[in-house]
């Protein structure tokens, strides 16, 4: 993967991240799409077709493409940030107050 297209993964990975999270994705446009079709094309499938008027087919082009990039072995950049944020969550959580039940 040339440094080139792996800037471009970097910079559109927030597309890829509101899908995951909101289920939608904002601000994509001409410009974005033509990027993630070269994406596409380059590494994952140069056959297959998607539209850019399509809103389904946007999101699964980002979903694809993403979906591959981060599985890949290559690109361990993702991997590492993902393994910093579960060890911020593993850490122990703090004892919960319990309810103070009446002496009557």
């Amino acid at each position: 993967m040339i440094p080139e297209d792996h800037e471009l993964f970097k910079k559109h990975m927030e597309l890829y991240e509101c899908y995951k999270k909101h289920a939608f994705i904002r601000n994509y446009s001409k410009e974005v799409y033509n990027d993630l079709i070269h994406l596409y094309t380059t590494y994952v499938n140069a056959k297959h077709t998607f539209s850019h008027w399509c809103s389904s087919c946007r999101m699964e082009l980002v979903n694809y493409l993403y979906g591959w990039y981060t599985n890949e072995e290559n690109t361990t950049w993702y991997r590492e940030q993902e393994a910093a944020a579960l060890l911020a969550a593993a850490a122990p959580a703090p004892t919960t107050r319990k309810r103070r039940t009446s002496t009557k």
